[in-house]
């Protein structure tokens, strides 16, 4: 009787711990693609201050060993995509995890969007020049 009660006890205990260690790890996967997401928006914000050039660019996360991690930049004047030519780019960038791992995200993948609009300004160009 007493080691029934005590593996009972024991069986609720290591659920409890289990799905506390999925709950940490899904947080930490979350907060690292919207620090990932943050950092790529910011290098994105230099370039095109710097040189008001338009494009998308993709890749991973894999030198920092998270290759499972994935990201896509598009930046664009275009009034269609949200900006006004040779005014405003539209910046956007998306990180996720790509779980089934073919370089695409799919809808039930795990993402964090940031975007973003940036003016062209000479100042900004005169100070990204040497």
């Amino acid at each position: 009787m007493a080691s029934t009660l005590c593996a009972v006890a024991l069986v609720g205990g290591l659920e409890l711990l289990r799905d506390g260690m999925i709950a940490s790890r899904t947080i930490d996967q979350r907060q690292l693609m919207t620090n990932y997401a943050v950092s790529k928006l910011e290098e994105q914000l230099a370039l095109v201050a710097a040189t008001w050039t338009s494009g998308s660019a993709s890749g991973d996360f894999a030198a920092d060993g998270h290759a499972d991690i994935r990201y896509s930049v598009n930046r664009s004047d275009a009034e269609a995509n949200g900006g006004l030519v040779d005014r405003l780019m539209h910046i956007q960038v998306t990180t996720y995890l790509d779980e089934d791992s073919d370089d695409t995200l799919d809808s039930s993948e795990k993402n964090c969007t940031f975007r973003t609009k940036v003016g062209k300004f000479a100042l900004y160009e005169s100070l990204a020049t040497p």
